[in-house]
């Protein structure tokens, strides 16, 4: 069967912005052509390195971000490549770039110019605060994004005094805007293919995708003119919420979430202590009433964290999980790589040669199952100019 996106050809001419969208696309089955000045992408001089040998084809966190793509190198100040680049976009299904605003305008290769000659091209943007408005020039970050967006403010702790807020790791904005962006152009390319034809232009502002990814604190103000307040290991919330979070016996912790407890949940949950002798006064048949459990929802946690003190949290989560409870421990990195259910039943980890250093990697794989459409990481990540074959193609056919 053809992969999802067999037969279209996407430009990206990006790097941290770009990244994310152009793999998510290219390990759907496009082929992914990412433009690079001649010293590499930026993202290349990222660490952590292969071997920790500092080297613009061994960087994992550039690895991570542009599977199943070429390279090429272009000198985008050099008008000769300027106009290499335009030929290739004229034979493009789609421009992926993440260059300042008027950026590409100044270089005769921005939508409004190439769609004149190219009706069909679908051309998406990405930029911290979008095209216009008096944010678009605005240098960002990361951390600017999370801290403009929300999500710092409803991150930290409630245990600790005068904690500020928190900023999550991973890139989080950079994600979200590679995710929107990739849904973006599969739909635009569903019209083009399937409803009223012709290309279009799509503007992508990473604040836009962390502010409407925002959890909850937007609504609550919104309705009823509430602050949510940060809270450890828990929801943001206008009220202060119990705990969540017990150290169990084999140093990890597990997050018992302890909503949704209707009463039959509730008497299994108390069934399920008293079968180790430490439900303590839980088995009292007030408790099951949620008006009278939440008053009392202190002593309640008590009790849960002396019994996940006493047990593994392996046999917790599993045997939480059998009545219903929607608890889980708290993994580390290293254990979703131990993880059966992910490596065995889900295959969400593949193996990818890297055949100049004659060694298999593990990296990630798909964060979805296609059925009917194979989904494959159809090579490791390219090296700087691996694919420069493909300028000398299009210059020899001008």
């Amino acid at each position: 069967m053809p992969s999802a996106l067999e037969g279209i050809k996407i430009l990206e001419v990006g790097d941290q912005l770009t990244q994310y969208a152009g793999k998510l696309l290219a390990d759907m089955g496009a082929e992914v052509i990412k433009v690079e000045p001649s010293e590499g992408a930026g993202s290349r001089y990222i660490g952590p390195f292969y071997k920790d040998e500092t080297d613009v084809n061994q960087s994992l966190y550039f690895w991570h971000y542009n599977t199943s793509k070429k390279s090429v190198t272009l000198d985008l100040e050099n008008e000769k490549d300027r106009l290499i680049l335009s030929d290739m976009i004229k034979e493009a299904d789609v421009v992926l770039e993440d260059g300042k605003p008027g950026q590409m305008k100044a270089w005769g290769l921005d939508y409004e110019t190439i769609s004149t000659i190219h009706p069909d091209l679908i051309y998406c943007s990405i930029t911290p605060f979008g095209q216009t408005g008096p944010w678009s020039e605005y240098a960002s970050s990361d951390l600017i994004q999370l801290a403009l967006g929300g999500i710092m403010a409803v991150t930290g702790y409630d245990d600790v005094p005068d904690a500020p807020p928190m900023a999550p790791t991973g890139g989080q904005s950079n994600h979200l805007a590679g995710y929107f962006a990739a849904m973006g152009i599969v739909s635009a390319l569903l019209h083009r293919d399937m409803a009223t034809g012709g290309g279009q232009y799509i503007d992508i502002a990473v604040h836009d995708c962390v502010t409407v990814s925002t959890e909850m604190s937007i609504p609550y103000w919104e309705y009823q003119k509430a602050h949510v307040h940060r809270q450890t290991g828990r929801h943001a919330l206008p009220n202060k919420s119990s705990r969540w979070n017990f150290l169990c016996k084999d140093g990890r912790y597990i997050l018992c979430l302890n909503t949704y407890l209707s009463p039959g949940r509730w008497r299994e949950l108390v069934a399920w202590l008293a079968s180790k002798g430490m439900q303590e006064e839980l088995d009292d048949k007030r408790y099951v009433n949620d008006q009278f459990r939440a008053s009392h929802m202190d002593y309640v946690c008590q009790v849960l964290e002396s019994f996940c003190a006493q047990h593994d949290s392996e046999y917790i989560f599993h045997y939480a999980q059998s009545i219903g409870l929607p608890w889980a421990p708290v993994r580390a990195p290293e254990d979703m790589l131990s993880d059966e259910h992910l490596v065995e039943d889900r295959k969400v980890f593949v193996q990818v040669e890297h055949p100049e250093l004659k060694e298999t990697i593990t990296y990630p794989g798909a964060p979805y199952l296609f059925h009917e459409t194979p989904w494959s990481i159809s090579s490791r990540p390219p090296l700087l100019g691996e694919h420069n074959a493909l300028i000398k193609e299009v210059s020899n056919a001008r």
